[in-house]
């Protein structure tokens, strides 16, 4: 019975450290089974402090004398602070708001609806060479293609066949549609400067915009839900 009493903290911290290493793994298995990317990311939030908790209790249950204390401390304290490092909050992780639009005249529309009339859904502007616009990509776009609820497009601001492949592997963006800017001399058709940048399209406009730090949670179950 003693043994099994060391061994539970044990195997629970080894679960916790599991959580750890495999997260990015274990968020993207969550979201793609379907799951809300607000209630994904809070759950495994959920999960490691309740293994906080419980490993807590058990090593004060069983400790005696001054180590008690400050092995339970350790014992609450270490997988927090390291799943916090493994997986950091940020501001922007809860951000929805964007800005609302209205626009029927752009250059980034016109290609968009030429490659697909009714296309409804997000597009991300990005950049061959921006590695902000390959990490979303490939941690989030990527994965709402695959969810298949909205139109989902990958718009270049300039680019040949070499760099959509390029960046189609760093993105490891296999099969999400990618398109590059008709015009790229004229630049980009928006008024952010700074890519990547989210167009939501519905009834052949732009109705919506997001910079990559208000692309949290939220705004993507919201755009997911069509912006209902």
């Amino acid at each position: 019975m003693n043994f099994m009493k060391f061994a539970k903290p044990e195997f629970t911290y080894i679960f916790a450290l599991l959580l750890v290493v495999f997260q990015k793994q274990e968020f993207n298995i969550c979201v793609g089974f379907g799951l809300p990317w607000s209630i994904v990311y809070i759950q495994l939030w959920v999960v490691i402090l309740l293994f906080s908790v419980y490993t807590a209790i058990l090593c004060w249950k069983i400790l005696k004398g001054h180590a008690r204390i400050w092995v339970t401390i350790l014992a609450f304290v270490i997988p927090l602070a390291s799943y916090f490092a493994a997986a950091p909050i940020y501001i922007g992780d809860f951000n929805k708001s964007g800005l609302k639009k209205d626009i029927t005249d752009n250059g980034i529309l016109t290609d968009v609806l030429t490659y697909k009339p009714d296309f409804d859904g997000v597009v991300c502007v990005a950049s061959p060479h921006c590695p902000f616009c390959v990490e979303a990509v490939k941690d989030k776009i990527q994965i709402v293609f695959k969810r298949n609820k909205i139109d989902v497009l990958v718009y270049l601001a300039f680019g040949d066949d070499i760099m959509v492949q390029d960046f189609r592997k760093r993105a490891e963006a296999v099969t999400i549609p990618i398109i590059v800017n008709s015009n790229p001399n004229a630049g980009l058709d928006i008024d952010e400067n700074v890519i990547p940048v989210f167009l939501f399209i519905k009834n052949n406009k732009i109705v919506h915009l997001w910079r990559n730090d208000q692309l949290g949670y939220p705004a993507l179950d919201w755009m997911e839900g069509g912006l209902k």
